[in-house]
């Protein structure tokens, strides 16, 4: 069994720590230098070097701690996890994770927060073993369900939700002996639900790959093919918005010839 990783309550006291170490030792920024190294992260982050968009965001949060930027930071985390060995992914995420918490003390009405919250959440699940990974399942829709409640229009909570009600229905009778043994149940997970947010993900976010592609895997499991490969041949002609993407296209085009 994984080690447990640090409660809540200790990751906020270790947030609240920093930030008071930040007051009592304040940067030596102008505006001009936080302009400029927020400009430089966010030249980097489009160029997918995540890691010097992450030097440069940490660098920015110095002088400014607003959600925005907090929001940038954490993206360049997640994003450029994908891009590192997997021994170094989950600490990736976990920085990603920890950013978010910070922004959430921040600002606790923000459906951007709590959706990436979600979204790293079901990362870092990845990692833990079966009733570690469980526990953060839940925590992903509590997250995402309360982005929905701050935003109805929120993209990036559709799509949490749509990958975890597939990923729920595509539980073994095992795991779902197991998730019953543990905890009582959890929700059933629905493929039909998982289309009807997925779709919704697709139609407020048209130019993210990663969407369209689970859309088409959700709509495969509906038995409808037909708009499984539109959705696929859409997203093979989308420009690249990260890194990730050059696998997620890949994903979907092999998936597509399979269709075929």
């Amino acid at each position: 069994m994984n080690q447990k990783s640090p409660s809540l309550l200790l990751l906020v006291l270790a947030l609240i720590s920093s930030e008071l170490f930040a007051k009592d030792h304040p940067a030596k920024f102008t505006s001009s230098s936080l302009r400029e190294a927020v400009e430089a992260g966010d030249s980097a982050y489009r160029a997918f070097n995540y890691d010097l968009a992450i030097q440069k965001y940490e660098q920015a949060t110095k002088e400014n701690l607003s959600v925005d930027l907090l929001l940038k930071l954490s993206d360049a985390y997640f994003f450029g996890g994908y891009e590192k060995p997997k021994r170094e992914q989950e600490k990736m995420y976990f920085n990603a994770k920890k950013v978010l918490l910070t922004a959430k003390q921040i600002d606790s009405l923000n459906s951007e927060v709590f959706a990436r919250l979600g979204q790293v959440t079901g990362q870092i699940a990845i990692f833990k073993g079966n009733e570690e990974k469980i526990k953060l399942g839940l925590q992903i829709k509590e997250y995402a369900d309360r982005a929905l409640e701050l935003n109805p229009n929120c993209a990036m909570a559709h799509a949490v939700l749509g990958i975890w009600h597939y990923e729920l229905a595509g539980l073994s009778f095992f795991e779902r002996t197991l998730v019953n043994v543990l905890f009582g149940g959890v929700p059933k997970g629905s493929y039909e639900t998982s289309c009807t947010h997925l779709k919704k993900a697709v139609e407020l976010a048209p130019n993210v790959i990663y969407y369209r592609y689970m859309f088409a895997k959700s709509l495969i499991k509906v038995d409808q093919e037909e708009e499984a490969k539109k959705s696929l041949i859409v997203a093979l002609e989308l420009p690249l918005l990260v890194a990730g993407d050059k696998r997620n296209k890949s994903a979907a085009k092999e998936l597509l010839l399979e269709l075929n």
